[in-house]
């Protein structure tokens, strides 16, 4: 079931009436019920998964919140990540070594003919899999007390905003709302429609409409001009980020209609002017992660500079292959790792600092050039996010930088709305004009405005239903 779909359309409604009945623990089991509906429908087989990280976490997190010794608490943790990085080795990772290796005895003569279970990646199995392990951790390290309900736990984990797309939430951020009666407000209900709006016309008025002048250059790389591959290449970065920000504004927008908040994962990550802003801005429930549970326990960056640009880049490499089983997710985390070294290798020679979280350096007359480098160098990345082999890869790079002529005027004009549209959006999201706008509008402008885009979100997206990039990782 997919947010962008008739199904969910009926589905949502049903469960807001349901909700809005019930007491706070009736609530909590509808919403569970809910949860596992929502992933079944994709296929149901898969619920099993599910509930084996739910039962083994929530077993383990009070086994090492009981046990008497350090050595008995530690046996439990390595059990739990044990029993998590397995499963997600098992189902993600399997064909992936697999091929590798096959590749590896051919390249040197051998010819040989394994047999590859081709197994089927469970929906969401990234997402719920961090967001699992990071409460056991969390309960280990003392930051967080053991869930006491069961089924609290359960609806933690399996809470389908998230569930299949992010945003990777903490313990600290929704455990707490789940465990206490929830009152939802007017605004809550006005944000979160709003919200939704937004990420439908994100992922369906842009992240939609490009991807099929995406998918051309990838199929005819030597048709294309230079001129017109570096303007694709800057269309699948604002694909990728319409659907990525799209889903995760309707997973918030849809909590709230619960009483429920989801923290932000997306915060205007292409006003930066540099590699490490970007990364703060971008994906920032799995930034933070990979910062909290790999980058710091590597040793940070207390451990001298060389150590820390070796933790910037292998943390990177983590990333890259959490988002997929192939060879150019590493090279994806490659490029950026080495992106966010040479910056802060520039920052140790210059003396100079970024603010913390979200914050950007101040403007100057060179800020639009430092965002339009740092634009252009995740997209470059980003081709290899695309791209299904580094061949392909190199075919495309060769023949942008070729400086083949030409350009098909109505590409280039085209990709002009579609920045726009994104950066307007951006502002006025998390500027809060859009809100302040909205707030000014009588209830019945309100409602036609709403009633007008949603139409066009329904007509855009009437011929069929495309799933959310990021529900393969």
């Amino acid at each position: 079931m997919v947010f962008n779909s008739l199904a969910f359309a009926i589905f949502l409604p049903i469960i807001l009436i349901g909700y809005y009945l019930l007491p706070f623990r009736g609530q909590n089991r509808l919403l569970l019920l809910a949860s596992l509906v929502f992933y079944a429908w994709w296929d149901w087989r898969f619920l099993g998964l599910l509930g084996l990280t739910i039962v083994v976490d929530f077993y383990a997190s009070h086994a090492i919140k009981n046990a008497a010794t350090h050595k008995l608490r530690l046996r439990w943790l390595r059990l739990s990540l044990g029993l998590n990085l397995t499963v997600l080795g098992i189902f993600k990772y399997s064909n992936f070594f697999i091929q590798s290796f096959e590749s590896m005895l051919t390249s040197v003569g051998f010819q040989v003919h394994t047999s590859t279970l081709q197994l089927a990646l469970p929906i969401g199995i990234s997402f719920y899999t961090f967001m699992s392990m990071a409460y056991v951790i969390d309960v280990y390290w003392g930051k967080f007390e053991a869930a006491d309900s069961f089924w609290d736990f359960a609806l933690f984990v399996s809470y389908f905003p998230h569930l299949v797309a992010g945003p990777i939430l903490r313990a600290h951020q929704l455990l707490p709302q789940l465990i206490k009666p929830r009152r939802v407000e007017k605004r809550q209900i006005l944000d979160g429609l709003a919200l939704i709006l937004i990420g439908l016309v994100r992922k369906v008025l842009i992240a939609d409409i490009v991807a099929a002048y995406v998918d051309e250059a990838f199929r005819g790389v030597a048709s294309m001009t230079s001129m017109d591959l570096l303007l694709r290449m800057w269309l699948f970065t604002i694909q990728i980020y319409g659907d990525f920000a799209g889903y995760s504004d309707i997973a918030r927008g849809v909590s709230k209609l619960f009483g429920i908040e989801l923290h932000l994962n997306f915060a205007t990550p292409f006003l930066s002017q540099n590699i490490t802003e970007l990364w703060r801005r971008w994906h920032i429930s799995l930034s933070s992660w990979l910062r909290d549970y790999v980058y710091i326990p590597l040793g940070g960056s207390r451990k001298g500079q060389a150590r820390t640009y070796f933790n910037n880049f292998l943390t990177m490499i983590v990333s890259g292959l959490w988002h997929g089983a192939n060879w150019t997710f590493v090279g994806f985390g490659v490029v950026n790792g080495v992106g966010l070294a040479v910056h802060k290798a520039w920052l140790q020679v210059t003396h100079r600092t970024i603010p913390k979280g979200y914050g950007t350096p101040k403007w100057g007359w060179w800020s639009p050039l430092k965002i339009l480098a740092t634009f252009n160098l995740y997209s470059f990345s980003l081709l290899l996010f695309r791209t299904p082999d580094f061949p392909t890869f190199g075919r495309y790079v060769t023949r942008m930088c070729s400086f083949v002529p030409g350009i098909h005027t109505g590409t280039s004009l085209f990709v002009l709305p579609f920045v726009a549209l994104t950066i307007l959006l951006d502002v006025m999201q998390y500027t809060g004009v859009g809100v302040r706008l909205l707030g000014r509008l009588n209830l019945g402008t309100r409602a036609i405005a709403y009633g007008v885009l949603f139409a066009l979100v329904l007509i855009a997206g009437s011929d069929n239903s495309i799933p959310f990039i990021y529900f393969q990782f």
